[in-house]
């Protein structure tokens, strides 16, 4: 959603609605001059807005923060400018003309026009058993290591105690020591250390290192690699679990299937509506007009 739509939503949600119980429910969140905001007016802006912004705003309250400011700072100038009597400027009132057409447009599509489109559960099936060579998902590790810096400028000294303290450890491993305890007294990495070493899964292309991945994946569970050494340093990898390549099953993938068939469906629907309009109110373009007999860059014959 743009700016201006953002800030149009609200400034409308704002003036539309009464407020909602008294101060103690609903409490103001901000004001300039007589115009409040209040609690559910930014609760309504929020559910308005597109999935990945509204998951933004709810994990990052600061972001909330920032939008009220910005809100209020436009409801001020804007107020200004009325009071100036700019918004009775020709121009300025048609621009303003353009915006709530192209704002009622929008809206009236997502939330009319296409807001009863739902994607069969027979489409969903048949999609998913369509592309089901798609949805491979790649072999997998659950891996911890024990890290040792290694600079790859460093001298040979360093480079042989680097070593020496890596297969040190290597030998107490492979006497039974814990690899958990053992990571979190001597890694080098001090944020996986913590966790006993442990890097989470590990799939093709995860890392950024080549030689990590390859030989964390040739590992079975419960093995032990050798001293691996990746252009960050050196390490010694375990590997807890291992999972095989496999296809992804029909219920892993049907909220992605959802998702993308839903706004095909949204797509052609919004379309078929709009050609229908077009032809009932008799919509006409002059391209020649407009484009003064030049099309592609080159004038008609």
């Amino acid at each position: 959603m743009s700016a201006r739509r953002v800030a149009m939503a609200t400034l409308l949600v704002c003036l539309a609605a009464p407020p909602l119980f008294g101060e103690e429910f609903n409490p103001v969140i901000g004001k300039t001059g007589d115009f409040t905001l209040r609690e559910s007016d930014l609760d309504r802006l929020v559910a308005d807005q597109a999935p990945e912004v509204r998951k933004q705003l709810e994990e990052k309250p600061e972001l909330k923060v920032n939008l009220v400011k910005d809100l209020l700072l436009k409801q001020a100038i804007a107020r200004q400018a009325r009071k100036d009597g700019f918004d009775r400027k020709p121009e300025i009132r048609e621009g303003l003309s353009y915006a709530v057409d192209d704002f009622l447009s929008r809206e009236y599509l997502a939330r009319v026009v296409v807001a009863g489109v739902r994607v069969p559960d027979s489409e969903l099936e048949t999609y998913y058993k369509e592309h089901e060579k798609e949805f491979i998902v790649p072999e997998s590790v659950k891996a911890r290591h024990i890290y040792i810096q290694l600079d790859a400028t460093a001298m040979p000294e360093a480079r042989e105690k680097a070593r020496r303290k890596a297969d040190e450890l290597l030998q107490r491993l492979k006497k039974g020591e814990d690899f958990a305890k053992l990571a979190a007294e001597a890694s080098e990495d001090v944020d996986t250390a913590k966790k006993g070493g442990e890097l989470g899964t590990i799939s093709p292309g995860k890392t950024n290192s080549e030689e990590f991945e390859k030989a964390a994946l040739a590992l079975k569970a419960g093995e032990l690699s050798g001293v691996v050494q990746t252009p960050y340093g050196l390490h010694i990898i375990r590997v807890d679990e291992k999972t095989g390549q496999r296809t992804a099953t029909f219920a892993e993938t049907r909220g992605y299937i959802s998702a993308l068939l839903q706004g095909e469906y949204e797509r052609k629907k919004a379309q078929e509506f709009v050609d229908q309009l077009a032809k009932g109110s008799g919509l006409e373009v002059y391209a020649d007009k407009i484009t003064g007999g030049r099309q592609g860059g080159e004038k008609k014959p």
